[in-house]
């Protein structure tokens, strides 16, 4: 077998072992979670109290883990952590098993106790499995990742939650715990099988938006981003009462206790599974739309599940909301995961978890506050009124950022014009020649720079981000880019054509990211926001802001295979004055700002320009 097929297939084994592995130990997770909470609840003969007290101490933990232990997830190579992380998880459990066989005692306080440890556990291992998946995956391949990985978490939901109260009426908890033992046993030796992730270099500690200071441990997020973590605390915050709505509604308000309660669960686990498939087709290629119109159907579900003593109403509208929220949360995770650089893919990982239980834990306490008066039916009712009313407004918070920063992740510098690594995505037909060029790309720093046109016929004028720009020469003064055939640049790059260049600095992240949006508007419409002038010497446009600034005149177009190298003669150029806080530049399929001294190191003796 040619090495590249090797190499292809390897890939394949290793994430079908690690959803395996996910999928092993969150059946045994479920189980157990389900089992200990359910169990807490028939102990204290349906206590509300006792059940969101539960609920809030397996999401206390979950939140100081996903500020605390996610971001380790960046620093460590990521299988040997998975590994580790479910070897911990085993010891812990059978600390509890033994403490129970050997007569020290049995408490339900205990066992809720090891399931918070265990939920701060919980981000760190997600964060993790993230950070593995970014840094093996093109960035365009996240939204089908993230969907594989929910998929595979709901469906053992379904098989766990639905298999636990039933479980329990003809064992006991310290069954459910020996089977989560096993889980976590199993699971670590399927992530055995997972080759090594490639470690990202850490992103410089330049200022800008460009992302992170790996040696500081501040991550600087894009406004984007920001915007979206606001948009997923909105929606949980709302959509978390789906943690206590089963074992309300199944013991309050429709009997039958551990009946209603799986099918509650079963038909809950089957949306969000629908969800997740659907997330996987609609988040790569239709931006975040598919997640802002599910969060509307959010709050439209939450409206329906007011119902609660109308049994398949009440199934169908909690179901439906899980199915909405899937696709919201895969298309919002995955965007964000994309807007920020791969080396400190745990960390955001982590604020997105931090993100979705912060909301829930609220939503929780809400529940534990309101329903303290009055009946159970109008409160609850109340409740579920004000939860369609904070996913109404992650929908609006979603819509604006979606306005602000572009309907569509933005893609590595050079979309249109000399893509650098990720330019088609991760389609399991690519020829693993292509895979491999991309990768090579990936491992090869290079600038940023925005080149632009304008129509010799109609006057329209054009830009696009490249990460393609070289020197060619110096006598003629030859610079060169490379132009996708499909791009509508090439549509406008003729011989004697003007060609500008903006070279950008590490404060216009947003500026590359705009820019090389395939659904940006085109003509003068592309420019609002980024102030541009005609350059001097040829009229081609040329961005106010940046670091350096090229006219030229396009001399010479060679077809290169999917791509035209662009050759162009060079009439006039300007450097700025304040190079402020360095280049942008573009490493491992994201934007990185670089910290340039004062004084740049020495040129070696005997290198010449041509030789770099």
């Amino acid at each position: 077998m040619p090495p590249t097929e090797r190499l292809a297939a390897a890939e394949r084994r290793s994430l079908r072992s690690l959803l395996s592995a996910y999928a092993v130990s969150q059946f045994g997770n479920w189980l157990f979670r389900t089992g200990v909470v359910y169990y807490a609840y028939n102990q204290s003969h349906g206590s509300t109290a006792l059940l969101t007290t539960a609920i809030v101490l397996v999401y206390l933990p979950i939140l100081f883990g996903s500020r605390l232990l996610a971001p380790l997830a960046d620093r460590y190579e990521t299988r040997r952590m998975l590994i580790g992380l479910d070897a911990l998880r085993a010891v812990v459990l059978a600390v509890l098993l033994a403490a129970v066989w050997g007569g020290i005692g049995f408490t339900s306080a205990a066992t809720i106790g090891v399931m918070g440890f265990l939920s701060l556990l919980t981000p760190f291992f997600t964060a993790s499995q993230t950070a593995y998946l970014r840094r093996v995956l093109p960035t365009d391949g996240m939204p089908s990742a993230l969907a594989a990985v929910s998929k595979v978490d709901w469906s053992m939901f379904i098989l766990g939650t639905a298999a636990a109260p039933l479980m329990l009426q003809v064992s006991n908890l310290p069954v459910l715990i020996s089977l989560d033992i096993v889980s976590f046993v199993v699971s670590g030796l399927l992530l055995i099988r997972l080759m090594p992730a490639p470690a990202p270099a850490p992103t410089p500690t330049g200022g800008g938006q460009a992302g992170a200071a790996a040696g500081s441990g501040k991550l600087r997020l894009t406004p984007g981003s920001k915007w979206l973590l606001v948009s997923v605390f909105a929606l949980n915050a709302g959509a978390g009462l789906i943690n206590v709505y089963p074992n309300v509604v199944a013991r309050g308000f429709l009997g039958g206790g551990a009946m209603w309660l799986s099918v509650i669960n079963l038909a809950n686990g089957a949306g969000a599974v629908l969800g997740a498939t659907l997330a996987a087709r609609m988040g790569k290629q239709r931006g975040l739309r598919p997640g802002v119109l599910a969060a509307v159907a959010v709050a439209v579900s939450l409206l329906g599940m007011t119902f609660v003593t109308t049994a398949w109403v009440a199934v169908l509208a909690s179901s439906t909301m899980l199915l909405a929220g899937q696709v919201f949360a895969v298309v919002f995770q995955s965007r964000i995961l994309q807007n920020e650089p791969v080396a400190v893919a745990g960390r955001v990982s982590g604020l997105f978890t931090l993100g979705t239980f912060a909301g829930v834990t609220l939503s929780i306490l809400l529940f534990m506050g309101i329903t303290s008066f009055g009946s159970m039916r109008g409160s609850f009712t109340v409740l579920l009124f004000i939860a369609a009313a904070a996913a109404l407004v992650s929908a609006w918070v979603g819509q604006v950022a979606a306005r602000r920063h572009g309907v569509t992740a933005p893609e590595p510098a050079g979309a249109e014009a000399g893509r650098a690594e990720q330019a088609g995505g991760p389609d399991a037909d690519a020829d693993a020649e292509a895979l491999l060029v991309r990768r090579a790309g990936r491992a090869f720093a290079t600038g940023v720079a925005v080149a632009s046109t304008v129509g010799v016929d109609s006057g329209v004028p054009h830009a696009t981000t490249v990460n393609s720009f070289v020197t060619v020469s110096l006598d003629p003064p030859l610079v060169m880019v490379c132009v996708e055939h499909t791009s509508h640049l090439a549509s406008l790059v003729t011989e004697g054509a003007p060609l500008g260049v903006t070279v950008l600095g590490a404060g216009q992240r947003e500026t590359a990211a705009h820019f090389a949006r395939g659904d940006r508007p085109l003509g003068e419409e592309q420019f609002e926001g980024h102030p541009w002038r005609p350059g001097k010497e040829t009229g081609a446009p040329l961005l106010e802001a940046g670091t350096a600034w090229l006219e030229c005149r396009v001399q010479t177009l060679l077809p290169a295979g999917d791509h035209t190298i662009v050759l162009a003669l060079v009439r006039a150029f300007t450097a700025s004055e304040d190079p402020g806080e360095g280049p942008l530049v573009f490493f491992g399929g994201a934007f990185h700002a670089l910290d340039v001294p004062p004084s740049g190191p020495a040129v070696p003796a005997g290198f010449r320009e041509g030789e770099r």
